[in-house]
């Protein structure tokens, strides 16, 4: 199998280093939030007047949120403070601290919400103080009383042009006996890794609670692997290398590459994109104080800052039903706003999910460094 792997580690010394959190870690998790560089953010700027912590996914995420920290700044509500976090791992984080959270303000997908939610880590939106929410499309309410969604992205082939000259149709395209070392996987900790595996295991007669075929392709690809990367960031790095020529990546990162002359194209599998909604909601006894954590999530939810995420670099999908969607989307799958894309998006079960993802977790990683 090739070496190719994130920081041209071997797929062991990946796991051995971290780039890869195990279920053990997820569960029993830290008491603080440490940023880029080993220094600890959410220890640092939390409590410090006007400073507002908030949860960013790494990569194109965490740009788009220094972006919104200029804007944020600037209106005099506080500062922004951004830790770049996995969604599991900001919940692992409040789960360790609970009556001293690490963040004000975490962005979380439909699945980590719910167990945040149940575990009374977050609380019910402070509609009053939310000016943006009449163009927030009715279908992105959420019905438990917290935030509404934020944004979405969706899941698709991404390919090298150059390398795979018959465009894929599905994801059996990555069974194909001849790739030979092209193949990119991500961690199972991701959205994105975890969309992937069930929809592979869904084509194969699997479902939400049972990937077990899933598991059964994975095992077919491993000899063809390039590289298996820690997050999507880390795996449109691999892109970017020229490392894989094909693999699972949100359609976003995908036109994000493409923008920067990478070559990249990308594909809707046949049994459709699987779609994922995050929203940003408040923690329970945020130290910046509601008002300030509150502030950041409703200019989340501005025209503006929905605009900034619907466009060049990042092709989120708005919220907002009055901001289109980047030209580039529309070419490809038609819709022109996030009601349009809905229609077209298959929206996993994330509570049946929940129940085994640990566990999926742990052995993915175990199988991908054997």
């Amino acid at each position: 199998m090739s070496n190719r792997f994130v920081q041209r580690m071997s797929r062991r010394t990946v796991l051995g280093t971290g780039l890869f959190l195990g279920t053990s870690w997820a569960l029993k998790a830290c008491n603080t939030a440490s940023g880029p560089g080993g220094t600890t953010q959410a220890e640092s700027s939390a409590g410090a007047g006007g400073q507002i912590v908030t949860g960013s996914f790494p990569g194109t995420t965490e740009a788009l949120f220094r972006e919104y920290a200029s804007l944020f700044n600037q209106s005099g509500k506080g500062q922004l403070s951004i830790v770049p976090l996995l969604a599991f791992e900001q919940v692992a984080r409040l789960k360790a601290a609970p009556d001293n959270p690490p963040f004000d303000v975490v962005i979380l997908d439909d699945g980590q919400t719910d167990i945040a939610f149940k575990e009374g880590l977050l609380q019910p939106l402070p509609a009053d103080k939310i000016t943006n929410l009449s163009n927030i499309d009715p279908l992105f309410i959420n019905d438990k009383g917290l935030a509404p969604t934020f944004y979405m992205q969706g899941v698709v082939i991404g390919y090298n042009p150059e390398r795979i000259k018959t465009p894929p149709s599905s994801w059996q395209a990555l069974l194909d006996p001849n790739l030979d070392g092209q193949i990119g996987l991500v961690s199972m900790n991701s959205i994105l890794g975890t969309s992937f595996m069930v929809e592979l295991g869904k084509l194969q007669g699997g479902s939400e609670s049972d990937i077990e075929p899933a598991f059964a392709a994975l095992k077919q690809m491993l000899p063809k692997l390039g590289g298996v990367a820690a997050n999507p960031g880390a795996l449109s790095t691999l892109f970017q290398q020229g490392e894989v020529d094909i693999a699972p990546i949100w359609h976003n990162d995908a036109l994000a590459l493409k923008a920067k002359g990478v070559s990249i194209e990308w594909a809707v599998p046949e049994t459709g994109m699987t779609g994922a909604r995050y929203s940003l909601n408040v923690v329970n006894k945020p130290k910046s104080g509601l008002d300030s954590a509150a502030a950041f999530v409703d200019m989340a939810l501005s025209k503006e800052a929905q605009t900034m995420l619907a466009s060049s670099p990042y092709y989120y999908v708005p919220s907002d039903k009055t901001v289109s969607l980047a030209a580039a989307i529309t070419e490809k799958i038609g819709a022109k706003n996030a009601t349009e894309f809905m229609k077209q998006v298959n929206i996993l079960d994330w509570q049946t999910i929940n129940q085994q993802r640990a566990a999926w977790i742990e052995r993915f990683n175990k199988e991908v460094s054997a």
